[in-house]
Order: C-alpha cells, then structure tokens, then sequence
C-alpha cells in the first residue's frame, strides 16, 4: 500500500511539473496585449507624388490574426486623366493648367495576417481591407503666371468632392524594441473606385504609400 501511494506521489509530482511550463506559457500569452495603435506617416507615389499621415488601431483576434481600422489623409494623388481633363478647358479659354490635385481623407479596416509568431525578432505581415474615401478634386488656372477665374462652372472630374469606396492591400515589417514598442515599415497600395453614376468618365485613383510608423502595444 505505501509502495503504491509513494508511486501515486510522484507521479502527481511529475505530472504537476510537466504542467507547469504549459500553464506558465498560457498564462505569458493570455496576459500578451491584445490592443496596438500606430501612427504612420511618409510619401505617396504615383503621377503625383506628395505625402500622407494616418493613424491605426489593431485587435488580435487569434495569434496570427489582427482585425486593424486606419484613418488617415493622402495630399495629392491626382492622375493624369485628370491634368488630361484641365488642360482640355484650359486650351479652350486661353489659358494655362496651375495646379491639379486629388487630395483624399480615408476610412478602411481590415485583416492584417501575421506571418511569423509574436516572439519573433521581425514580424512581417500582410494586409487586406475596404473602406470609404472622401475625395477632394482641386484645379487652378493661370494667366501671364497669376491665377484667374475660368469663368465657367466646372464638372465633377476638375472640382467638387466625393465619397468613393477604396480597396486596400499591402505588406510590411513590424520591429519590436522596448518591450510594447515597434517601429512599423510597409507599403499599402489602393484603389479608389471610379463613380460613374456622380462623375462622367471618372477612373479609379491607384494610390500607393510608403508607410514609416511607430506604434505601441497595450
């Protein structure tokens, strides 16, 4: 009878043990943050290049899932259709393109799909997402270099604003310092889709970012 509850002992001893570094492990991930936010900010690329800044907040729904929203504005991702479209009214009154500009104020969410676990040293991801996009259409005109009033009302492709729907898709590297902190490096690239139904002829904005962010977990 001893024999048996010495042999019953330790094998409730080698079983809490062996257990122990699974609780520890699931305890670790249980207490991990699951709440990050980023700001980003860098240039944009296209026929007109400029800038943007935005701003995200990521769940972790499972350990190599976020679900993330992004707010952000890009200052200039006019097209060559619309410097085609200027020029044309401009030839026509006698007067010169000054400046064209689509500047764009954004709403997307999404899933970000980590590729490598969360103890990595650089954890790369992918990301695929949709939302809204207000878009802001600016042309001036110029003559003998001073900016002038055409005189004429103009359509929706040289003025006026919009709300459009955007695709977005991309990747990126995540590097983590300082415990919670990352520094956050990626491109996005997206698709503001045209709207015929408001715009005659309108095409589809292909914006791309270079994204620079820092960012931390909490």
């Amino acid at each position: 009878m001893k024999r048996c509850a010495r042999v019953a002992f330790w094998s409730l001893v080698g079983l809490l043990c062996a257990g122990t570094p699974a609780a520890r492990a699931q305890s670790t991930q249980a207490d991990e943050p699951r709440l990050a936010g980023a700001l980003s900010g860098g240039p944009t690329l296209g026929h007109k290049s400029s800038g943007f800044v935005s701003g995200e907040l990521e769940w972790k729904a499972a350990p190599k899932i976020d679900i993330f929203v992004e707010v952000g504005h890009m200052n200039n991702v006019g097209t060559s259709t619309l410097d085609s479209n200027a020029n044309v009214i401009a030839n026509a009154l006698g007067l010169q393109v000054g400046s064209t500009a689509i500047k764009v104020n954004h709403f997307d969410a999404g899933i970000k799909f980590n590729i490598t676990p969360p103890t990595a040293t650089v954890l790369p991801y992918v990301v695929l997402g949709a939302g809204f996009a207000k878009t802001t259409t600016e042309v001036s005109f110029t003559q003998n270099g001073n900016v002038v009033d055409p005189g004429i009302p103009l359509g929706g492709d040289l003025s006026g604003s919009n709300n459009k729907t955007i695709l977005v898709f991309g990747g990126g590297l995540k590097f983590p310092f300082g415990g919670n902190y990352y520094v956050d490096v990626g491109y996005r690239f997206g698709g503001i889709l045209s709207k015929v139904s408001d715009i005659e002829n309108d095409v589809t904005v292909k914006t791309q970012r270079v994204m620079f962010g820092v960012g931390v977990r909490f």
